[in-house]
């Protein structure tokens, strides 16, 4: 509550006497031609000072309580009107101070929510936003801004922040011109991304002077994706281009040179269908890969007995494993449970690696699969426990250096060696997609001159263990 704040008595004193003095002046004239005794003019006198004095301390006081009570108001919003003891304007002039003190605390509370819900609505957008005023200082920025450049924004020049050109000479043109635009730059750290940043004019400048918006888009895995799908196409292309130019060649041959050559007939037929068998795979693998990638989000739910996936796809290329003398030894180590899985993708994924592991394997007579229970697996991976099938060859190895690119789409370490033996450079890619389509991991460990193991890991379908140890098997 305002104190009570009495007006000064020298103001009052004077207020009075100016107020006074036209009634003295007509009573001294009235006394002075005798109209008034001189007693009784003194006495008005005195009455109208006495009433004067207490109309001018009853109304400086009513005011001065007002400006003490408007200066109470800048420090406390809340402060209490104080009483007035007989001035209605002052009364109204409290009211409506009180009045608009309320008008002013609603609208301030009503621009305060405005700008948080506006600085939180900002800050939920995942793409970065710059808020840039006539002089391309920075006014403001949202949370993604503020960690994708690694600092609080604001107060500085625009190229503190980017130092693109690009972007530098799109801001000033839409700051000169008013309109729209748009440019394309690359922060090189700590991890080279590229983005798109749209520069939109706003209407007119805001109270703190803000005149664009730069909004940014992050184009790394567009542009990546673009350029994957480009080296795919042409990977593609060439693939297939390397034995259709050998049939076609081929072809030309046996209706030409060798049109009655038999023996020549018999050898480029050989030849031929050779590479019709290569193209065919190859095709029955970019169909394959194109299969897996569009359900690479779905993960399996059947319970899949892997020990059992194993066998068979052991007994079907046993054929394949004789020709080259190769026996496939299959372990299952202890008591190893259903795991969660496509029975006909991971027939294709250990096909891919048992055959890999035959045809790379040197002179070695034999190819050694394990299954068994984990906890973990090596990479560090959470979860668990894992279903692990390893096939370790014994053949001349992998360099490191080629490890990382091995399930890339057509990337092989002997390209020449790989074609000779019916690879189509996509059995990895295809191992990869499917175990990260069943939430697995694919582990590869090589050493040149001593061989190489692809470990695949599943999650295990229940708890629970299953059937008993199986004895090593011979296929």
């Amino acid at each position: 509550m305002s104190r009570l704040r009495l007006a000064p008595l020298r103001r009052v004193l004077g207020w009075t006497v100016v107020i006074s003095l036209p009634g003295w002046v007509v009573l001294g004239v009235l006394a002075g031609i005798g109209r008034l005794p001189v007693g009784e003019a003194i006495f008005a006198g005195a009455v109208v000072f006495g009433l004067t004095v207490s109309l001018c301390f009853t109304l400086l006081s009513d005011f001065e309580r007002l400006i003490r009570y408007a200066e109470d108001l800048i420090e406390d919003p809340a402060a209490q009107a104080p009483r007035f003891s007989g001035s209605e304007a002052a009364r109204r002039l409290s009211t409506a101070l009180a009045t608009l003190q309320n008008s002013w605390e609603e609208r301030r509370d009503a621009a305060t929510d405005l700008a948080t819900s506006r600085k939180a609505i900002l800050d939920s957008l995942p793409d970065p936003l710059l808020l840039i005023d006539t002089a391309r200082q920075i006014t403001g920025a949202n949370r993604a801004a503020t960690e994708l450049f690694g600092r609080q924004l604001g107060g500085g020049d625009l190229a503190t922040v980017i130092r693109d050109p690009r972007v530098l000479d799109a801001t000033d043109r839409a700051l000169n011109a008013g309109v729209s635009s748009e440019a394309r730059f690359t922060l090189p750290a700590p991890v080279e991304r590229s983005f798109g940043c749209v520069i939109g004019v706003l209407p007119k400048a805001s109270s703190d002077g803000t005149a664009v918006i730069l909004q940014f888009h992050d184009l790394t895995e567009r542009l990546k994706m673009d350029r994957m799908r480009a080296d795919f196409v042409a990977n593609a292309s060439h693939e297939l281009r390397t034995p259709l130019s050998s049939l076609l060649g081929f072809i030309e041959t046996l209706r030409g040179p060798a049109k009655d050559d038999p023996d020549a007939q018999k050898r480029f037929l050989d030849i031929m269908l050779k590479q019709a068998t290569l193209m065919a795979r190859l095709i029955d693998d970019l169909l394959s890969l194109s299969r897996i990638e569009l359900k690479v989000h779905t993960r399996p739910t059947e319970s899949v007995n892997v020990a059992k996936v194993v066998e068979t796809t052991c007994e079907l290329l046993s054929g394949q494993a004789g020709e080259r003398n190769v026996r496939l030894n299959v372990e299952v180590s202890g008591d190893v449970p259903e795991a969660l899985g496509d029975t006909d993708e991971l027939g294709q994924i250990f096909q891919n690696l048992i055959l890999n592991a035959i045809k790379y394997g040197g002179d070695a007579e034999h190819v050694d699969i394990t299954v068994a229970l984990q906890d973990t697996v090596p990479s560090g991976a959470g979860g668990g426990p894992w279903v692990s099938v390893s096939i370790q060859d014994y053949g001349g190895g992998i360099a490191r250096e080629h490890i990382p690119r091995l399930t890339e789409r057509f990337y092989r370490v002997d390209t020449a060696r790989s074609r000779e033996l019916g690879g189509t450079g996509l059995g990895l890619a295809i191992v990869k997609h499917i175990t990260k389509r069943h939430r697995g991991h694919l582990i590869i460990d090589s050493t040149v001159g001593e061989g190489s193991t692809f470990s695949v890991y599943l999650p295990v379908a229940k708890p629970s263990a299953q059937p008993a140890a199986r004895p090593a098997t011979a296929a």
